[in-house]
């Protein structure tokens, strides 16, 4: 058999949900065993919140009309959000902001950069989500302007990429990023 045997829509959608209650169940079973071997250290937060951040990531992943930019926006976002979460139940030593997330806006913004290049035929596709990707990306100079990150090296070269992604962009796909503009805003 030279290709694999594509699984039925009901066996998979079973198997998810199979899956999300093994999941559930475990998640349940940590907060228990934490509660009785370790109150004082509520480490099964943390593993739930990894636990959610992986489904999350699964279930848009498994979306039939997926489109790679909006995964990565996604993706994007939910990690920024587990480690802001972490962070703070850690007792927030601003380790999310200062490093997490401007490292996270700058590995999405490569490979953003990347995927326009190598999918230039159908950057159309990606175009408005690549503009949310980089509107997004001025986090990091808006926590900076607030003055809530201690080392701004990291948050300012952060949005330095973004910027610099936000030009080749318009370089290479101006036609398509208007046109995109235009269906989306009806202006």
């Amino acid at each position: 058999m030279l290709y694999p045997q594509k699984i039925n829509a009901k066996r998979t959608n079973f198997i998810v949900k199979v899956a999300i209650l093994i999941s559930f169940v475990v998640g349940i079973l940590l907060v228990v065993i934490n509660r009785f071997t370790t109150p004082e250290i509520r480490w099964a937060g943390y593993c739930n919140a990894g636990i959610i951040y992986v489904w999350i990531t699964v279930l848009y992943s498994l979306n039939k009309n997926i489109n790679m930019a909006n995964h990565l926006y996604i993706q994007m976002l939910a990690l920024s959000a587990l480690c802001v979460y972490i962070d703070y139940r850690l007792g927030f030593q601003a380790w999310s902001i200062n490093l997490a997330i401007p490292m996270i806006v700058i590995i999405i913004n490569i490979t953003m950069l990347i995927l326009s290049i190598t999918s230039y035929n159908n950057y159309k596709r990606y175009a408005f989500v690549q503009l949310l990707i980089i509107l997004t990306s001025l986090i990091p100079i808006f926590l900076v302007y607030e003055q809530l990150v201690n080392d701004k090296t990291l948050s300012i070269v952060a949005t330095g990429i973004s910027g610099l992604n936000l030009l080749l962009s318009l370089c290479l796909h101006s036609k398509e990023i208007k046109a995109e503009i235009v269906r989306k805003f009806h202006v």
